[in-house]
């Protein structure tokens, strides 16, 4: 009897051991789940804000040049304007003149090489919204606007930021390349998105320069600015 009294206490204490070992490896196993989920949600954390600071960094105004242009497309509807501010892959470059009237110069990125004069004629009937509010539009006198696969609205200066920086002067304007998303500067032969702002071919260097976009849909002002 007393013999097996004892085979009984062993077999408890051997149970109990296996129960104290199974908590422990439980226990240890939830911890190592924890860390390791710890640590996935601070790479994701951590990839999420580069995202953001990438983003940021590609969409930052410039204010090295003055830009400002204003355009009210409901008193002009059906311009080239606004068909590349509502469709994706769709870009217009845009200068403006004054000679007694204020015109507004809009060539689509759609192969045509066709540029549309808009003439802003009727200032006092139109009022005041209607006005190109300033005679400044960015390094000289261009600026490049359109909807983006990716980012939405993007108004970009014309000029290469890169020219400017290393021989002076603001003369170097961007060109389409045959590629609808894309502009090259003859001078230094370097490429930009006009996705983006950055270049994709040649030497490294600045982006283009980026300006403010407001424009809410059809009939709405197009407001472009820093």
């Amino acid at each position: 009897m007393q013999r097996k009294n004892c085979s009984e206490d062993k077999d408890k204490t051997k149970e109990s051991k296996n129960r104290k070992q199974k908590d422990k490896e439980v226990k240890h196993s939830y911890i190592y789940i924890k860390v390791r989920h710890g640590w996935a949600w601070s790479i994701a954390l951590l990839l999420g804000l580069s995202i953001l600071v990438g983003c940021d960094a590609e969409n930052i105004i410039s204010t090295r040049f003055p830009c400002s242009f204003y355009f009210n497309p409901k008193l002009h509807p059906g311009t080239s304007i606004e068909t590349a501010l509502n469709n994706v892959g769709n870009y217009t470059f845009i200068s403006v003149k004054n000679d007694g009237i204020w015109h507004i110069y809009s060539t689509l990125n759609d192969g045509r090489n066709i540029t549309e004069d808009i003439k802003i004629t009727t200032d006092r009937t139109e009022g005041w919204d209607n006005r190109i509010k300033t005679h400044a539009l960015g390094a000289n006198n261009g600026i490049i606007i359109g909807l983006t696969n990716f980012q939405g609205k993007v108004a970009w200066d014309r000029q290469c930021p890169n020219c400017i920086n290393q021989y002076g002067g603001t003369s170097y304007p961007l060109e389409l390349n045959g590629v609808r998303q894309s502009v090259v500067c003859k001078k230094c032969e370097r490429t930009y998105s006009l996705e983006t702002g950055a270049i994709t071919e040649g030497t490294k260097g600045d982006p283009l320069m980026g300006y403010g976009i407001s424009y809410k849909g059809l009939g709405f002002p197009v407001s472009v600015g820093n």
